[in-house]
């Protein structure tokens, strides 16, 4: 048996480019992954708190610790992606989240939770989000937008399937076997296939990227724009001093920290603050997975779509989305209203998530691609940190999220003036790295 199925696994990578099959792997880290996010702790928030009576600060400051960790951990995991693949990233990756998951389960006291949601975020941030999708974006070129965008799809899809199956979980059997099962998610779908199949890229076997052995055809070359150029000479030409060294690339991370604090900032704190508006937990639950599966639709359609229109304009419009959904959140009072904020707040966060890596892919190329997202997610980490506990000071300081959203709208605006300077620079001159 065991024989007849490595023939058939060896005959299927036969007929099919095996970048598919580390998308694939990767995908089910970023499903997993779901355990770590914000949109599922925001579920644990009410039962958590009335169990141990702790503050929104506190709940928030475990966020920021890990996300802080986990922003000082990227570049160097970053680099490792680089030089030796992600494999090992998310197998590590993969078991410190579901066992900080398996040890949240039995956790009693305030630092017993900061400890373990703090290495969750860590491993999310600086580990299993550094070692996804620049590593498919080492496999694909010519498809790179689908596959990216595959990828991100999955990662949400684990988000708008878990919190209304959390909620269920918390309601039945109480929050602790939530934690439970999300840890063994993660293991059964992230861990193993991450283990036993990612590897660095293509050449690393011996095949050509995306699998092509001629000139691609003309319906599947990517368009021709400014941000998005055929042919693969620039993925040997940029060195990360260089890069580092271009305008746009400060642009690109400062646009991206800054809008992150406003993301970051709504989400966790999004269901306590809709069931205060008086929203039942059931609706506020139901916005999440609207926020979601509009992330999630959003992903596909735009990373699909940079194949042949410029990130960096959809990056833009992403950064207007956010402070439209803004604007629709402070006024929101209906059950309309607020789900039309979660679909416009997912398409821009969603949208963002997925075309940032796409846009330094494409201005940058492949070889330095892991050093400068793990810089990049660490700024965007930063954010995130930033973010959540502003919103939770906010309200423990006012009684009201007013204030915190307010500002939000307007660094969402300050976000998308940044994007939109963020130009193409002019090609480097190789040099060793």
């Amino acid at each position: 048996m065991v024989s007849r199925t490595k023939g058939w696994v060896s005959g299927l990578k036969g007929r099919i480019y095996y970048g598919w099959f580390v998308a694939i792997a990767t995908a089910g880290a970023e499903f997993g992954n779901a355990a770590s996010a914000i949109a599922i702790l925001t579920v644990f928030v009410n039962p958590m708190t009335e169990e141990f009576g702790w503050s929104r600060t506190q709940i928030s400051g475990a966020t920021s610790v890990g996300a802080i960790f986990g922003a000082a951990l990227a570049p160097f995991t970053g680099r490792l992606v680089d030089r030796f693949g992600s494999r090992l990233i998310l197998t590590v990756g993969g078991l410190a989240l579901a066992a900080s998951c398996f040890y949240l389960a039995a956790a009693q006291t305030l630092g017993g939770f900061y400890i373990a949601f703090s290495i969750a975020r860590t491993a999310d941030q600086g580990m299993i989000k550094i070692g996804t999708l620049p590593v498919v974006a080492k496999w694909f070129q010519v498809y790179r937008g689908r596959a990216m965008a595959i990828v991100s799809f999955i990662g949400l899809l684990g988000v708008i399937v878990m919190a209304p199956v959390v909620h269920m979980v918390i309601e039945a059997w109480g929050w602790r076997v939530a934690w439970v099962m999300l840890g063994s998610i993660m293991i059964l779908i992230g861990v193993l296939p991450s283990a036993l199949i990612v590897r660095r890229q293509p050449e690393d076997m011996g095949l050509t990227i995306d699998g092509i052995t001629a000139a691609p055809p003309s319906d599947c070359v990517l368009g021709l724009n400014e941000d998005n150029p055929t042919g693969g000479e620039s993925d040997q030409t940029w060195t990360l001093r260089q890069v580092m060294r271009t305008q746009t690339f400060w642009l690109i991370l400062v646009s991206l920290f800054v809008i992150s604090i406003a993301n970051a900032g709504v989400v966790l704190h999004l269901i306590p603050h809709l069931t205060e508006q008086g929203l039942s937990e059931g609706s506020a639950v139901g916005a999440i997975s609207v926020f979601s599966t509009s992330a999630a639709a959003a992903t596909l359609l735009l990373g699909i779509l940079t194949e042949r229109v410029s990130p960096r304009l959809m990056m833009l419009f992403g950064y207007m989305l956010a402070a439209l959904a803004m604007i629709v959140l402070i006024i929101a009072d209906t059950i309309f209203e607020v789900y039309l904020f979660a679909v416009i707040q997912g398409a821009a966060a969603g949208g963002i998530n997925v075309l940032a890596p796409i846009l330094l892919a494409s201005y940058y190329g492949r070889r330095v691609l892991g050093s400068i997202y793990g810089l990049v997610r660490s700024a965007q980490v930063v954010g995130f940190a930033t973010g959540t506990l502003l919103s939770g000071i906010v309200y423990d300081a006012t009684g009201s999220y007013r204030n915190a959203f307010e500002s939000f709208l307007i660094i969402a605006v300050v976000s998308s003036t940044m994007m939109l300077l963020a130009r193409r620079p002019k090609p480097a001159v190789a040099h060793p790295v």
